[in-house]
């Protein structure tokens, strides 16, 4: 038995947290990535119990299917824009916001929507130094030509911090962006709705907010650095026992090896491995000098932190011993008094990284 269990009571406290820091914006909820993990309808369900009616994805399939679930009467915005047919034919069978960054972008969804005899809604984006998604604001005269078509309702322009931590580079991107809404005016077009602003660039005060933000980390507390503005982690893996036996003194446990008993000790065995997403977490993709010398250090660290992986079982840390394995763990409880179906907590589980075919429970 293995379940990603949601606490509906702290999710309500980081939605409640983040309405309060909002004031009169508009909350999008992102659902992104199976709601960070979390489960996309039941997460969605939860939202909707909490008074939020806007969501935000970057598939369109997930658009979709949260349409097939119930969710008619919800906002959903596709944050990232796309030139690719299917995709742009899924939004407007989901009848959903599009996002718009790129003259490609704009031709598809507005001939699509013109043979359907639809208007498709779209907020624009724009690149103020991400570098991903968006009209670069030197594109003035691309921006305008979308509010021009006749398939296309502009009903926001949005953008997207690259550094959320940085008040200066927040607050460079808030001017330049600040700077293309102006120039849409000054060409007679209505920018509606305008965003920036996620879930760090919010908390921390760093962004601007202006009609509208985005949060998803805010919501699920995956974010250990926000913490301390009021965002909980809300989700917990668990798990059972699944069997406990004595091992002697000098065996091994896992692979290569890398552990061996120094005297008997009782063992739990756990039905969750890094399949599940136990230990599981981003590598490094930037291989500059500044990131090698940080690697190295906090590899140093860890030789004398000496810090080990383990879970909780009736209130008690158990070590994991040896290598985590693919769908199993092994734990050490010669102290701890347990017996076979009792409850594994996982410690250290991030949501996104847990097993999307793990059962989501919100309780």
């Amino acid at each position: 038995m293995k379940k990603l269990v949601v606490s509906k009571e702290l999710f309500a406290g980081n939605v409640e947290n983040v309405r309060k820091k909002a004031g009169n914006a508009v909350i999008y909820a992102v659902v992104k990535s199976n709601a960070y993990g979390n489960g996309l309808c039941k997460t969605a369900e939860a939202l909707r119990a909490n008074g939020i009616n806007h969501l935000a994805v970057t598939e369109p399939s997930d658009a979709l299917l949260l349409r097939e679930n119930g969710f008619a009467d919800e906002e959903i915005l596709i944050i990232r824009s796309t030139a690719i047919e299917e995709e742009c034919k899924t939004i407007l069978d989901a009848n959903v916001t599009a996002s718009i960054g790129s003259t490609a972008d704009a031709v598809m969804l507005n001939n699509l929507a013109a043979e359907r005899g639809t208007v498709c809604d779209a907020h624009i984006k724009i690149d103020t130094g991400l570098g991903r998604y968006g009209f670069l604001p030197t594109d003035i005269n691309d921006i305008i030509s979308v509010f021009r078509l006749p398939n296309i309702n502009v009903t926001g322009v949005f953008s997207h911090y690259s550094d959320a931590w940085s008040k200066k580079r927040c607050l460079a991107q808030t001017n330049l962006f600040i700077d293309t809404v102006q120039k849409i005016r000054q060409n007679g077009c209505e920018p509606g709705i305008l965003h920036i602003s996620a879930s760090v660039s919010f908390l921390n005060g760093n962004g601007e907010i202006f009609d509208a933000i985005r949060v998803g980390s805010a919501l699920y507390g995956n974010n250990p650095r926000l913490i301390k503005y009021g965002s909980k982690p809300v989700s917990t893996l668990e798990s059972s026992i699944s069997e406990i036996r004595w091992l002697p003194e000098g065996h091994a446990v896992g692979y290569s090896n890398a552990f061996v008993t120094k005297k008997p000790i009782k063992t739990a065995l756990i039905p969750v491995g890094y399949y599940d997403g136990f230990n599981l977490g981003k590598k490094d993709d930037i291989f500059t000098f500044r990131t090698k010398l940080g690697r190295a250090v906090r590899a140093l660290f860890s030789v004398f932190n000496n810090r080990r992986l383990f879970v909780t079982i009736n209130g008690k840390r158990a070590k994991v011993l040896g290598h985590i394995g693919m769908n199993h763990t092994s734990v050490n409880v010669t102290d701890i008094d347990c017996s076979v179906g009792d409850k594994v907590i996982i410690n250290g589980i991030t949501s996104y990284y847990v097993n999307s075919l793990v059962e989501r429970e919100y309780v």
